[in-house]
């Protein structure tokens, strides 16, 4: 696949001034080094939206929005040890559609909570941590 490139606004306003002037397609082609197709299409979409720039809202769109992002945020506050698929799962219900867990990931890592481990407690009793604590 070739590398394409975007018109830009000015290269489009030529195009359409040298239309308005009574150019053929293929010679507008020639001049601007683009396909006879790709200067049709700059044509086209100004007839129907007399816009000359891209139309927003192009790409993949978010699954989560910042309110789902705050609460995957605060539901890792108050619990710090849960794992990712849980949230994953929670969200999931919540949502009403499929959250990964990368993507949770993702989002922790965003707002600073990278992935480690809470610190475990040691698995010493009250009356031996009391002992160690006074041979020190």
């Amino acid at each position: 696949m070739e590398n394409r490139k975007e018109t830009t606004i000015e290269e489009r306003k030529l195009v359409i001034k040298l239309s308005n002037e009574g150019k053929s397609l293929r010679n507008i082609a020639e001049v601007f080094g683009r396909s006879v197709n790709s200067i049709q299409k700059i044509l086209q979409t100004f007839k129907k939206t007399g816009m000359m720039a891209n139309t927003e809202g192009r790409g993949r769109k978010k699954i989560m929005n910042s309110i789902t992002e705050r609460r995957v945020i605060h539901q890792v506050k108050i619990d710090p040890k849960i794992s990712a698929p849980k949230i994953a799962a929670s969200t999931s219900n919540t949502l009403g559609r499929s959250v990964s867990a990368e993507t949770v990931r993702r989002v922790l890592r965003k707002a600073g909570y990278n992935g480690r481990v809470a610190r475990k407690k040691p698995l010493i009793g009250k009356r031996n941590s009391q002992a160690g604590i006074e041979i020190r």
